[in-house]
């Protein structure tokens, strides 16, 4: 971990029923019951998350159930699961990830400029 400040780490059997909210990293090695809300969320292969999630970037390696909405990426590593509802600016799953139930990509571009791109007429 590089920044920990306004982060959370949660270790390997540790359990925890209710919210989360940081501002910064949630690493989630044990089990979380409830909703977590934060700018990114990194879950190793241990780590299980029953709830919703709202995050800007996630990093799965454990398992998700319920809902995850990712405003950016959402990476899904090859020991990760996600069933429920997913949602996601940009997706990334390595060969034995897996995704279950309805997937959605959100519309909403992150950088509108970069849109904008699309309508210059280029030079002939």
């Amino acid at each position: 971990m590089e920044n920990i400040k306004d982060s959370l780490l949660l270790g390997d059997g540790v359990n925890i029923t209710g919210n989360i909210s940081v501002e910064g990293a949630v690493h989630v090695h044990g089990n979380v019951n409830g909703q977590i809300t934060a700018h990114e969320i990194y879950i190793g292969e241990t780590g299980k998350v029953n709830g919703e999630i709202n995050v800007i970037f996630a990093d799965i390696k454990g398992e998700v159930t319920n809902s995850i909405q990712v405003k950016d990426t959402l990476i899904i590593r090859s020991t990760g699961r996600i069933s429920g509802t997913t949602s996601y600016q940009s997706l990334e799953i390595e060969h034995g990830g897996i995704v279950e139930g309805k997937i959605e990509k959100n519309n909403a571009p992150l950088m509108p400029a970069i849109e904008q791109l699309d309508t210059i007429d280029p030079i002939i």
